[in-house]
């Protein structure tokens, strides 16, 4: 009881340095929460290791673009594919060719009920060394997927393979992402600023 007394009273001197572990902390246990969470989904098989190609035509629908050979090519500026793998997705990887660097949006929108395809659903891809894109998608993300494999008309792409629910290093659980880094940079100086600020103003009252 004495000790928790006196990392009270610590804390409270020092709330930046109480905030800032509690924030590592934090971090610590989502790391691990989401590391252990996709390996729970694994193994229940609710994450499936997948991969598709142009073959799989049953999987996919070409909006705006035209397969010919298995080069695909946009006819407008929104060329797009729809990707029904009939399992969820957490991670999917690109494996495409351009023609050309001009022209190539690659961005990723997933759906959920109501919301349709908006800007809001939107995830960024993630450029590999191996020349193919990845993107993680929160795990609220349902099985309608939208690839926008370009936004200009004439661009061609040769699609090898999209590759789902990719099983990462297990290190890679444990690297904390520019956002999170950001956050824990952050939020803990802003909530020690506001309990130094609070507590000084009651001391002068």
């Amino acid at each position: 009881m004495k000790a928790l007394k006196t990392l009270w009273a610590t804390a409270r001197r020092r709330p930046f340095r109480a905030l800032y572990a509690l924030g590592v902390c934090l971090l610590a246990l989502t790391l691990v929460e989401n590391f252990a969470l996709d390996q729970a989904l694994y193994a229940a098989g609710l994450l499936e290791e997948k991969t598709v190609t142009l073959a799989d035509a049953g999987q996919y629908t070409l909006v705006n673009m035209e397969n010919a050979d298995g080069t695909l090519t946009s006819t407008t500026g929104d060329a797009q594919l729809l990707l029904q793998p009939g399992t969820l997705v957490r991670r999917l990887r690109l494996v495409a060719r351009y023609d050309s660097e001009a022209g190539n949006e690659k961005d990723l929108y997933y759906h959920l009920p109501g919301f349709g395809y908006t800007p809001l659903l939107r995830v960024w891809p993630k450029a590999r060394a191996d020349g193919s894109v990845s993107y993680t998608l929160p795990r609220v993300a349902g099985r309608g997927l939208r690839l926008d494999l370009a936004d200009t008309a004439g661009v061609a792409v040769e699609l090898d393979a999209i590759v789902l629910n990719e099983r990462p290093a297990w290190q890679q659980y444990f690297i904390p992402s520019a956002w999170q880094l950001f956050w824990l940079a952050a939020l803990p100086g802003l909530a020690g600023c506001a309990v130094t600020l609070k507590r000084e103003k009651g001391e002068d009252e």
